[in-house]
């Protein structure tokens, strides 16, 4: 169905915003330094041996679905879908960079910056995933939830909305203190999965895989976890310019 933008989605937007601004200053900045964990080349096999068990369920949530759409969740839907785009992924971090150069805070600085790298990450492995993959979406006139043509335009798995979301979300949420503020922050992250399968432009296995690719990144980007020894971003800041740097071995 189509999807309109919606003056809630717009005033979500902005109390975003406005709390992050406000309730940015209280973070934990200094993380507790342990050692990475290094991604061990089965663990993805068994992550997507375990999405794929999920297409077994795809149709059946797709029906449940289509058959319990009100307006009301139309609206919660187009809200929760913001998540997942850039005037929140993005914008968010924006101001939490420049309130951070404002106020001389390199820590916010940071976050800021953390945050929209591992979204941006997050955005750039799924898009190879969803051309490499080639799967058909939900919406699609007879589509199957095993119908996969690599290479041949179909972009439905995994979510970009859903891993762009949880990749911001997931960094923040290594930053702020408060566990209302985390659960929060994953709360609009996991709405933003459920707005695709309910608006039916995904399947759900697309939503999780998203969500898995979005976490990820934001591990990888905070340095929690590593794959071919790429280490965290290194941000650095005088108060009148950033600068990030960010290296592996290879």
């Amino acid at each position: 169905m189509p999807i309109t933008r919606s003056p809630k989605g717009c005033r979500l937007l902005s109390l975003l915003l406005i709390g992050l601004a406000w309730g940015a200053v209280s973070p934990v900045w200094s993380q507790e330094m342990t050692p990475p964990h290094q991604i061990q080349w089965y663990e993805p096999v068994i992550v997507a041996a375990g999405v794929s068990v999920f297409f077994l369920v795809d149709n059946p949530i797709r029906s449940y679905m289509l058959d319990h759409q009100t307006t009301g969740r139309d609206d919660v839907a187009s809200v929760f879908k913001k998540v997942g785009e850039p005037e929140v992924w993005a914008l968010v971090p924006a101001v939490m960079v420049g309130t951070g150069l404002a106020l001389k805070k390199p820590g916010l600085t940071r976050s800021g910056l953390r945050a929209v790298t591992s979204a941006a990450l997050a955005g750039g492995i799924t898009a190879v995933f969803k051309y490499t993959l080639g799967r058909e979406r939900p919406s699609v006139a007879g589509s199957e939830p095993l119908e996969f043509i690599p290479f041949s335009g179909n972009v439905s798995m995994p979510s970009g909305h859903t891993s762009t979301a949880f990749g911001f979300a997931a960094s923040l949420a290594e930053d702020v203190h408060p566990l209302w503020a985390k659960i929060g922050l994953y709360t609009l992250a996991t709405g933003t999965a459920w707005s695709r399968v309910y608006n039916n432009n995904h399947w759900t296995s697309d939503v999780l895989a998203g969500a898995i690719v979005g976490l990820t990144s934001a591990k990888l980007v905070s340095g929690k976890w590593q794959v071919w020894g790429i280490r965290p971003p290194a941000v650095f800041a005088d108060g009148h310019q950033v600068t990030v740097s960010w290296q592996g071995t290879f």
